[in-house]
């Protein structure tokens, strides 16, 4: 049974190229391909490392296999254990038991020559703070650090992601999140979400009077 965290292929979500830039070629190639047994990427934060995951994720649920997105943060489940395609996100966040886990993953799928396993973090693999016999598991993975997203991608990625949910936006309101509300990927695909969920409520189209509205009560609230 396919296991996912998120409703990826209902929502018709675009493809992870659209959050990678121009920057990550060799990445999103790998990505795409997906014959890689281990990957583990890096990047500072907000640089949209969940949502290449995810989309990862999303590409192998589309294509049949069984496939788990886990957020580390929130403890490990039994399914992302018998995942084929696993993505771990915040793998320095694992308690215990999810490194011992992630480690007999690891051993697993290397001794039986099976499954995908796709790894995220804030920091490269030798500055990780798990137990070493996992750290020198993650000698097994092609590292890749995740280059930011320049505003004109920004804009990119948030206009490919509204077209694919169908959302009418004025062109002006990307820009001007970007001026007045946090600039990283992440917090503006959230804002993204938040503009949806709040234009369906008062029944008006995402415009710069809307976006100004919002913000305004998140000032205030």
């Amino acid at each position: 049974m396919t296991q996912l965290t998120f409703d990826f292929a209902s929502r018709n979500y675009p493809g992870f190229d659209k959050f990678l830039g121009d920057a990550n070629g060799e990445l999103l190639y790998v990505l795409q391909q997906q014959q890689a047994p281990f990957v583990y990427v890096w990047g500072q934060k907000g640089s949209g490392k969940s949502h290449l995951l995810r989309a990862w994720v999303g590409q192998a649920v589309a294509a049949g296999h069984e496939a788990v997105y886990l957020d580390a943060a929130s403890g490990w489940r039994q399914a992302a254990f018998d995942a084929e395609y696993l993505a771990v996100d915040q793998v320095d966040r694992l308690d215990e038991t999810g490194q011992a886990e992630l480690f007999a993953v690891f051993n697993r799928n290397r001794n039986q020559n099976s499954g995908l396993l796709l790894l995220s973090a804030d920091v490269p693999p030798p500055q990780l703070a798990i137990r070493e016999d996992l750290r020198t598991r993650m000698g097994y993975c092609l590292v890749y650090d995740v280059k930011p997203l320049n505003d004109q991608e920004k804009v990119d990625a948030l206009t490919s992601m509204a077209h694919a949910r169908q959302l009418g936006i004025d062109p002006e309101v990307f820009p001007y999140l970007l001026t007045h509300w946090r600039r990283d990927i992440d917090s503006l695909l959230s804002m993204l979400e938040t503009l949806e969920h709040y234009s369906l409520t008062v029944g008006r189209r995402i415009t710069l009077p809307l976006v100004r509205e919002l913000l305004k009560q998140q000032e205030n609230s």
